[in-house]
């Protein structure tokens, strides 16, 4: 067999750490990242679509906000596919 072509890197700073603090606003990079790994809301499908969903004029003859209401026999499919179904 060959020798390995690469070399172990040398190891920087003091080690204890990931070392983030030593670079400018990194507390100001870390605080974001931390805000931004909240839990996703318990939404099923059908309240998310009530929520956020928009038709567009080309798309709906009833454009604006999406209704569960307006197609009632899709919202059990809809709440089927949420990621908090057991089934």
């Amino acid at each position: 067999m060959s020798a390995p072509n690469s070399t172990a890197s040398p190891r920087f700073g003091r080690g204890s750490d990931d070392g983030a603090e030593e670079f400018d606003g990194a507390e100001g990079i870390l605080r974001a990242w931390r805000s931004g790994i909240r839990p996703d809301p318990d939404l099923t499908v059908s309240q998310w679509a009530d929520r956020h969903r928009r038709l567009g004029t080309r798309a709906s003859a009833e454009p604006g906000r999406y209704r569960t209401d307006r197609t009632p026999y899709m919202r059990e499919i809809m709440d089927r596919l949420s990621p908090g179904d057991p089934t």
